[in-house]
């Protein structure tokens, strides 16, 4: 199933597929949301308006009494003074009755499109509640045996509610289970499997450290596009396992680091390894906000070189598009760095609340799964835009199929050259937004860093009684000198 996936809460609707290339369009200044938030401010603006022009109103009012002062009896102008004042006054009152009526229009607009949108949701969110459990597997058959990107939302959002159905639960927990499944936080879910799998000694994450400090390895030209970003986490995995590319643009404006973060690199093992890119990587991006990998890439930068004040573009395919959007939501890693963009392909980053001001690009394919497995499309804001790739994916002949022909990393670099040029007026902007990031691109220094994880605790902790902190240790007080302890 391609269909779109309207969860309750109301995301807008995408706008149709770009004329010049095979991809729909959500979010970024053509988006829904931010053209309501246009007619918000417009509305507030307006009322601004007639603000001042009811201060303005009052000194006109101010000098119609000061020309009625007797003093001014024999000017002979007073008169038409007196007139055009008036005159003005009501204009100027009109204007601020036509001024408040057209705000309140504004408004009203803006909550009758809210309400439409709103029950048209809710609606379709009804429709794909009924029939996910045909439209799934029906979209299963069409992409090679995996779901698509929709069917996997829907899957996530909807199973929780159906299995308490089949298994015969009363109605009062069937609505909790339903409400719990679309409005609960996938990263909750996620933490609580993790949890569970930690306990059997399994997707154990642990600190990271940098094995191999930052060497410069050579030089590269960058461009500014999409395009050329994602094909270095192909050259960051070629690199060897847990290598982590890092580029140092210099420019006229300053420089600027590019941070890119490879995909999976399995171990064909839930026990965690020494790569922290391995199974276990997804379980730390999923439950764990990638907290040690944060604190390995802040080392790795600081190693380089990167001041704090420095625009820092954080790029991942896939496992490494889920740190890149958890480090730009890290406040420990911001405090560090100025995270100026994020450019993902291919990963679950619906959950992920990257800070208003910090601009987004997320590259999504229909027949991909793996963006859907965190159960919510990407939120529909000015600074983020999500490009899903509507262009038919096949897995070439004697290849595996490995997660499915739309997670294919080839694909995505592919779709992201198709952005290029694009009339689109959210691609265009974010497209503006990376350039202006990486202050127009130029020769960017290349160097490599390897990341290791530490050995995880091999027993496994067992559940005992609640035990408080014990308190803190009196100071050790130095010895008085001459006086034997």
């Amino acid at each position: 199933m391609t269909g779109i996936l309207f969860p309750p809460g109301g995301p807008a609707w995408p706008k149709p597929p770009d004329p010049g290339g095979a991809f729909s369009v959500r979010g970024g200044v053509g988006g829904m949301q931010f053209q309501w938030q246009e007619l918000t401010d417009a509305a507030a603006r307006l009322a601004a308006v007639a603000d001042d022009a009811d201060a303005i109103y009052g000194d006109l009012m101010l000098a119609q009494l000061a020309l009625q002062d007797p003093c001014l009896a024999w000017v002979p102008s007073r008169v038409a003074a007196q007139s055009a004042v008036a005159e003005a006054a009501e204009m100027l009152a009109k204007s601020i009755a036509e001024i408040r009526d057209l705000a309140g229009e504004v408004v009203a607009a803006h909550d009758a499109y809210r309400l439409a949108e709103q029950a048209a949701a809710w609606g379709m969110d009804q429709v794909h509640g009924a029939t996910w459990w045909v439209s799934t597997p029906l979209g299963m058959v069409g992409n090679e045996g995996r779901p698509t990107r929709d069917g996997a939302e829907l899957a996530i959002v909807h199973v929780p509610a159906t299995l308490a159905a089949l298994m015969g639960l009363p109605p009062s927990l069937l609505a909790l289970a339903g409400r719990s499944s679309a409005a609960a936080s996938p990263r909750e879910a996620a933490a609580g499997l993790v949890g569970t799998a930690n306990s059997f000694g399994l997707l154990r994450a642990a600190p990271v450290s940098v094995a191999k400090t930052s060497r410069l390895v050579g030089e590269i030209r960058l461009e500014p596009k999409a395009a050329a970003l994602l094909e270095r986490a192909e050259a960051a995995a070629a690199a060897g396992p847990g290598t982590v590319e890092i580029l140092e643009v210099r420019t006229p404006e300053g420089t600027r680091w590019v941070v890119t973060l490879p995909g999976t690199q399995a171990a064909g093992s839930a026990e965690a390894t020494a790569n922290p890119f391995d199974e276990t990587g997804v379980a730390e991006a999923l439950a764990g906000n990638s907290r040690h990998t944060a604190a390995a890439v802040s080392r790795a930068l600081a190693e380089a070189g990167a001041a704090a004040e420095d625009p820092v573009v954080l790029v991942g395919y896939s496992q490494g598009g889920m740190h890149a959007a958890n480090l730009a939501t890290s406040e420990e890693f911001r405090a560090r760095h100025k995270v100026a963009f994020v450019l993902t392909a291919g990963s679950p980053v619906g959950g992920t609340a990257i800070p208003e001001g910090t601009g987004g690009l997320h590259l999504e394919h229909v027949q991909d799964w793996v963006p859907g497995a965190d159960g919510r499309p990407n939120p529909d804001t000015r600074d983020r835009v999500t490009v899903t790739l509507t262009g038919r994916a096949a897995t070439p002949k004697g290849e595996g199929a490995g997660l499915g022909p739309g997670h294919d990393f080839a694909n995505y670099v592919q779709g992201a050259r198709q952005l290029e040029g694009s009339r689109d007026p959210s691609v265009a902007a974010s497209s503006a937004a990376l350039g202006t990031a990486l202050a127009g691109g130029g020769a960017a220094r290349r160097y490599l860093v390897t990341l290791q994880r530490q050995s995880p605790p091999k027993n496994t902790p067992k559940a005992g009684p609640l035990r408080l902190p014990s308190p803190p240790s009196p100071p050790v007080r130095p010895p008085v000198r001459g006086v034997p302890r």
